[in-house]
């Protein structure tokens, strides 16, 4: 934010001042000056500004993490594009690179019923796009909000079995001075887990192999602060995931610190870029989530280790 204060020269102030004195004087000759009959040309009105915004953001992470899972196990290239209204209805689309380990043929949500002489084993999705919508509602303090999200992989046939791990989410969220809270609710099955676990041949059926994921739940409380110093935002979270047929709940968190710069140029400053490092993680709350498929890729590599990720990323 930037402000101007602007001060007036004591001889301006005076000149100022002494205007009226000599009009005054004026008024009392014997001959008026000359009217300037100059006809004056209207300025053309501004043109208002539309009822709507379009921004776009691009960025580079060290890991993809959603939820305290890891979903690239290494460098994402990650952007967007959000419209909003002014009534308050907004709509947007994001991608990210992610591990093909992570959705393939024996990635981290069928790692444990995977079969390994199934062709499909070294395929898996590249790219995970979300699409998104809703609307919003500012009461004073309060912002009220309701919306939508549909995780979308485009290599949909690259997926284990061909399962169908695309997934809707609905949310309500409310926020108030700093405090964001939002409950999401599944109402597909959850990145493709469901009744069809059991369809690697050879595997013993897991004991909730029939059971059905869509109505996982997600209740997360987020909170945003900048710091009185260096220019610095704060940013925390933490997260319950509730799986109501599964065996996969589990808790995460969130903390992290990051800033907002400009690039100097020749000319104007390259404005809206950001950077900042985030501390993330998940505790398993069941015993038997804590070695679960879901926090394993296809190399067996940890995905809900605790980690530090860095990013930068612009919007304009």
């Amino acid at each position: 934010m930037k402000s101007l204060n602007t001060l007036l020269n004591r001889h301006v102030l005076s000149a100022l001042v002494a205007t009226p004195l000599l009009l005054a004087n004026l008024a009392f000759a014997d001959e008026a000056p000359a009217a300037d009959v100059t006809p004056t040309v209207a300025a053309a009105p501004a043109e208002p500004a539309p009822p709507y915004t379009l921004t776009y953001n691009l960025g580079l992470f060290t890991n993809y993490i959603s939820r305290g899972v890891n979903n690239s196990s290494g460098p994402a290239v990650q952007g967007g594009i959000d419209w909003a209204h002014s009534s308050g209805f907004y709509l947007g689309a994001w991608f990210s690179s992610i591990n093909p380990q992570w959705t393939g043929a024996s990635g981290t949500f069928t790692n444990l019923y995977a079969n390994t002489t199934d062709p499909l084993t070294s395929r898996g999705n590249h790219v995970e796009t979300d699409w998104y919508g809703g609307y919003t509602h500012a009461f004073g303090p309060v912002t009220l909000g309701v919306g939508g999200n549909y995780v979308w992989y485009p290599e949909y046939e690259k997926s284990y079995h061909n399962r169908n791990q695309n997934t809707f989410e609905g949310n309500v969220n409310v926020s108030a001075y700093g405090f964001t809270y939002t409950f999401y609710h599944a109402f597909t099955d959850w990145y493709g887990i469901g009744n069809t676990r059991n369809d690697a041949p050879g595997l013993p059926t897991p004991a909730n192999a029939s059971a059905d994921s869509s109505g996982n739940q997600y209740h997360e409380l987020k909170y945003g602060y900048t710091l009185p110093f260096a220019d610095l935002n704060l940013a925390a979270k933490v997260g319950y995931q509730r799986s109501p047929d599964i065996c996969m709940n589990q808790k995460d968190f969130l903390i992290g610190l990051n800033r907002n710069f400009s690039l100097p140029t020749g000319g104007k400053p390259l404005e809206g870029f950001n950077a900042g490092a985030a501390y993330t993680g998940t505790f398993a709350t069941e015993q038997c989530a804590k070695d679960t498929f879901y926090y394993y890729d296809d190399n067996g590599e940890k995905t809900n280790t605790h980690m530090i990720s860095f990013f930068i990323k612009r919007s304009w």
